[in-house]
């Protein structure tokens, strides 16, 4: 593995039964799931037929939506255990996805033609290397495709939220999941989107109703936030 490779692929190794449990461990994602979805496909217009990267896909959650709605979709992932999880639960839905133990800079060693659209979703801060998998994200990009980020944004409020509350509170995430010193303010991801001809069109926060323990997507982007941008060059 490089730099540019995941950190700590093997910590969702010990949730292979709760990628797909809504009350589990990982019940966050279920929650903010069918957001990420919407926000994508309202913004990219039809699937059908769209080479998609899931960097990061864990158990195959967003992948399997993706699929559903028509597109040739490719799931990568450092955790082994994730992805078989997202195999076994893909086949039981037949739903042909491409899922596979691998980083950026793997497939770009395997010379895989480019794609239409590249997710990093709930990735970004697990990275170690954020400029070289950046990097390596948007070179599999095709020209004219859109790249999709959701991450968590460097402040107090989400390092208070997103750790202290979601983890040691709720435990709507399992703990030790986030590193504060990994969050990413948005204008740095911008600028390393920029640096590598991909220019963002839109962010927008991703905000939890603290009282009915649901998301919704708004104009405050200081804990979680989305968005998207276009390859240029």
């Amino acid at each position: 593995m490089n730099s540019s490779d995941l950190r700590e692929g093997s910590h969702f190794d010990r949730f292979a039964d709760d990628w797909w449990n809504p009350k589990g461990r990982l019940s966050a994602l279920h929650k903010i799931n069918p957001l990420r979805f919407g926000y994508i496909s309202g913004k990219v217009g039809s699937l059908n037929g769209k080479r998609v990267l899931d960097i990061g896909c864990g158990g195959g959650l967003l992948s399997e939506e993706f699929a559903k709605a028509g597109a040739q979709v490719t799931g990568i992932d450092l955790s082994p255990v994730a992805v078989e999880a997202a195999k076994k639960h893909a086949s039981g839905a037949a739903l042909a996805i491409d899922y596979m133990v691998a980083s950026p800079s793997g497939l770009l060693d395997g010379r895989v033609p480019p794609f239409d659209i590249v997710i990093c979703a709930e990735v970004l801060e697990h990275v170690d290397d954020l400029e070289g998998f950046i990097r390596d994200s948007s070179m599999l990009l095709d020209r004219g495709g859109v790249f999709f980020f959701g991450t968590i944004n460097r402040t107090l409020a989400a390092r208070f939220l997103a750790i202290f509350i979601a983890e040691d509170v709720l435990g709507m995430v399992p703990p030790g999941t986030h590193d504060y010193r990994r969050f990413i303010k948005p204008s740095t991801l911008a600028r390393l989107l920029r640096r590598n001809g991909i220019v963002a069109k839109e962010i927008k926060g991703m905000n939890l109703d603290p009282l009915r323990l649901r998301f919704r997507i708004s104009n405050y982007t200081g804990i979680n936030y989305l968005g998207y941008g276009v390859k240029e060059v």
